[in-house]
C-alpha cells in the first residue's frame, strides 16, 4: 500500500535545501496531488512487475517520502544521496527497521556488481550535468533481470506556465529535460519497457515522464 506522509509532517522537518519539496506540502490540493502522483505511479509499476522483492535502491531519494513505501515491499531498502538529515526524521518516524541510509555521493560507493533487484532514481538524474557516471553506475548496479524506474520532469511550455502561476523557480541544476535523460539512458544500454505520464490525462504535455527500464541483452 502506497504511503503518503502526512504534509503537517513533512513541512514541520523540510530545510531550506529543497530536499523536501514544498510542492509535497503545498496548500495547493492539485500541485500536492500531481507531485505524489509521480511516486505512485512508480508503486503502481512495482506492483506489477515480475520482481524480486530482496533488495531495493532509493538512489538519490532526497527528504525520504518514498521510504515507508518501498520498506513495505523490499526485504532491504538502501537509501542514497548526500544529506540524510530529513530522511533520518522519516525513517524513525515510522520505525523502517529495513531501511538503510546512506549519506554520499555516487561516485564513492562501494556497492558490488548486480546489488539490486530494483533502482529507484525520481527525479535525480536531470540533476547530473554528466550524466555518464550515474547511468554507468546504475547499469552497474541493478541486476541483469532487474529493474531501473525513473520520474523526470519535461520542463515543457505548461511545466514553465505552472511554474509562473505557483510562484516557483527553476532549479538552477535542472541540466536535462526528461527526454533528453531518456535518450541517454537508451544509448546508455537501457531498454523502455514502460511509459507513463503525470498527470495520466496530459499525455500530450505531460510535466513527468515515468519510466520503467531494464538491460539491454548482451
Amino acid at each position: 500500500m502506497f504511503v503518503e506522509i502526512d504534509r503537517s509532517f513533512l513541512r514541520s522537518i523540510a530545510t531550506e535545501n529543497e530536499r523536501i519539496p514544498t510542492l509535497y506540502y503545498s496548500d495547493y490540493w492539485l500541485v500536492r496531488k500531481i507531485f505524489w502522483m509521480r511516486l505512485k505511479l512508480i508503486d503502481f509499476h512495482l506492483q506489477h512487475l515480475p520482481i524480486e522483492r530482496e533488495s531495493c535502491l532509493d538512489f538519490g531519494g532526497g527528504g525520504g517520502v518514498f521510504l515507508p513505501t518501498l520498506s513495505r515491499q523490499f526485504k532491504t531498502v538502501i537509501f542514497l544521496d548526500l544529506e540524510d538529515k530529513e530522511a533520518s526524521q522519516v525513517v524513525e518516524k515510522y520505525q523502517l527497521k529495513n531501511v538503510k541510509l546512506i549519506k554520499q555521493d555516487i561516485a564513492e560507493v562501494g556497492f558490488t556488481k548486480a546489488s539490486f533487484d530494483v533502482i529507484i532514481a525520481a527525479d535525480v538524474l536531470e540533476h547530473f550535468q554528466d550524466l555518464s557516471l550515474p547511468v554507468a553506475t546504475i547499469r552497474n548496479w541493478v541486476k541483469k533481470n532487474g529493474f531501473l524506474l525513473t520520474s523526470l520532469p519535461t520542463e515543457n511550455f505548461i511545466y514553465a506556465a505552472l511554474r509562473k502561476v505557483f510562484g516557483l523557480s527553476k532549479p538552477p541544476d535542472h541540466y536535462h529535460t526528461g527526454s533528453e535523460v531518456e535518450s541517454y539512458l537508451k544509448a546508455g544500454g537501457f531498454k523502455q519497457i514502460a511509459r507513463t505520464f503525470v498527470p495520466g490525462f496530459w499525455n500530450i504535455f505531460p510535466l513527468f515522464l515515468i519510466g520503467v527500464w531494464q538491460l539491454e541483452e548482451s
